[in-house]
């Protein structure tokens, strides 16, 4: 009975630390339509925008300026400009949660920009680490969980004897 509880722990403890060990290899875990939402509010009114209501995010496939495709949130939101509410659209990349596109033309022909270039700027200087934070959070609390495992298993693989004994 000893060797089998002794062989037992040893395999949960490197199960245990392998476990811990890969969870900091996996990816990050992609943004929801939700965090989206946030994100954009959050990075308009980083840039003193005033934003008046957010539409429902849809999932898209955008094209950066240097040509690469990237899955997207398109987000849009309407933004108080002046005496009226208009409408503007966001694009978060769902992989890295951050802004990618900002289509801010308003007018009768589209080609009047809401936003000033100063605002722009502090849009492109938002950065939000919800999705970097999640994955840390959730790695370091699998690592604490796989070093309880494996000392309790070590206690068990190295003091099994007395545990194990009927006296």
């Amino acid at each position: 009975m000893r060797t089998v509880v002794r062989t037992v722990s040893w395999v949960l403890l490197f199960a245990a630390l392998g476990a811990a060990g890969a969870s900091w290899f996996t990816p990050t875990p992609e943004l929801d339509a939700d965090d989206a939402s946030e994100l954009a509010v959050e990075a308009l009114r980083s840039a003193d925008v005033d934003v008046e209501r957010v539409q429902a995010p849809t999932l898209m496939v955008h094209e950066t300026e240097e040509r690469d495709l990237v899955d997207a949130w398109s987000v849009p939101v309407e933004v108080q400009a002046g005496d009226a509410v208009q409408e503007i659209e966001l694009r978060v990349q769902e992989s890295a949660g951050r802004l990618v596109y900002v289509d801010d033309l308003i007018g009768v022909d589209g080609t009047e920009r809401l936003l000033s270039d100063e605002q722009f700027e502090r849009m492109g200087r938002h950065r939000d680490d919800t999705l970097a934070d999640r994955w840390v959070l959730r790695n370091a609390l699998a690592a604490v969980a796989a070093v309880g495992i494996a000392a309790t298993c070590y206690l068990l693989a190295t003091r099994s004897d007395p545990l194990w004994s009927a006296r």
